[in-house]
């Protein structure tokens, strides 16, 4: 968070406005925008589904968050709806809750879950938030289904939407895409 919370301050990322430190514990004192509420409560309140429109907005601000931290050698690592608070006045949004966060690193990680590459990780957690805002549900339910890599849409999305969960989620974190060409792909640049 202290990384992170440097100036230039990013728009969208919560800002460390404070701490403490005391004997068993350390005291964060974020900002908290308002109104606003999570990602995941924003998307139950809409019916459990965005407009690729809004999914766009929202998107290349969390990947404008993302890019900053990992220019400042942070790794999120729980990126995800609940993380992610939404100014519902003003569509803002910004990323949250660093607590499984770490600095950044070329080697691999085993925390949490397996080994696995930091940017390649976040970029596969982009994917998963990008299907579920649209589809209304996440894109696989077990392990089996990530293994076979068949995604199911939801009808009438765009096939460049589908191109770019694609290429964020293939099974090979070397062919998935970095964040600039996530925000340099034909989707997220889409004005229409």
């Amino acid at each position: 968070m202290h990384l992170v919370s440097q100036p230039p301050v990013c728009e969208n990322v919560v800002e460390l406005l404070d701490w403490y430190e005391l004997p068993q514990m350390v005291i964060l004192v974020r900002e908290r925008p308002t109104p606003c509420m999570d990602l995941f409560d924003y998307l139950m309140a809409m019916e459990g589904k965005l407009d690729q429109d809004v999914v766009r907005v929202i998107m290349q601000q969390v990947v404008v968050a993302v890019q900053l931290c990992h220019n400042r050698g942070v790794l999120h690592r729980d990126i995800k709806l609940e993380n992610l608070l939404v100014n519902t006045d003003t569509m803002n949004v910004k990323l949250n809750d660093f607590g499984c966060g770490a600095l950044l690193r070329d080697e691999c990680y085993q925390e949490f879950a397996g080994e696995y590459q930091g940017p390649e990780a976040t970029v596969w957690s982009l994917g998963v938030l990008l299907f579920a805002t649209v589809n209304g549900e996440l894109p696989f339910r077990e392990g089996s289904e990530i293994i076979q890599g068949c995604l199911h849409f939801q009808r009438g999305i765009s096939r460049e939407y589908k191109n770019l969960v694609r290429l964020c989620l293939m099974k090979d974190p070397d062919k998935r895409l970095n964040l600039d060409q996530i925000l340099s792909h034909g989707w997220m640049s889409d004005l229409t």
